[in-house]
């Protein structure tokens, strides 16, 4: 079904910012590039959350109800949006370094992006869903522990300036990590009322 095979490009762009942004932690040079390659999957990311949009306005069979298949679709764009906006955050870092937090936040958002990719994958076939979520679900509880535990590291920094800054970085992956968390959520809802 189509409108799947978008959902599923959507998270591969989820996990193509994941990548980028992994290299703009790693490398304090100039990072225009990585900005460039972010807007342009930004822009991918919303050509494919509007083809969900027309597909599902324009097909008259679908594998689940349309409402759930946008919800996805929506989740996923905004996952894109936000990782997007962290990479903008991190260029305004300059030369500084962020806490290895960052990176282990990312490699979580990275694995609920592939755990995502495989849960869009088999929603043809709920019956196999089920351990995919439960993955999801603990997963997503890891980056919020890891939030939770970098924030208040962020919290023994010395300077004011440099405390916003850090935190605004950790706000925005974990806003990412809540889109991918509320992914999971509603996958929960399609498996019980589906069932």
């Amino acid at each position: 079904m189509r409108g799947l095979g978008l959902l599923r490009d959507l998270a591969s762009e989820v996990n193509l910012c994941v990548g980028v942004l992994s290299e703009m932690l790693g490398s304090s040079e100039d990072r225009a590039v990585q900005l460039d390659a972010l807007d342009a999957s930004e822009a991918r990311a919303t050509d494919l959350h509007y083809a969900v949009l027309t597909h599902l306005r324009t097909s008259y069979v679908n594998p689940l109800p349309r409402e759930d298949v946008y919800t996805f679709s929506r989740l996923l764009h905004e996952a894109v949006e936000q990782l997007s906006g962290g990479g903008i955050l991190i260029a305004h870092l300059g030369k500084r370094h962020l806490s290895h937090r960052a990176a282990e936040q990312l490699e979580l958002i990275g694995r609920q992006t592939e755990l995502t990719t495989e849960a869009l994958g088999k929603l043809q076939r709920l019956d196999d869903l089920e351990d995919v979520w439960l993955d999801l679900v603990r997963i997503s509880k890891r980056a919020h522990r890891t939030h939770q535990t970098w924030l208040g590291e962020i919290g023994e920094l010395n300077k004011a300036g440099t405390i916003i800054r850090h935190r605004s970085v950790a706000y925005q992956l974990h806003s990412c990590s809540q889109s991918l968390r509320a992914v999971a959520d509603h996958l929960g809802r399609v498996l019980v009322k589906e069932s």
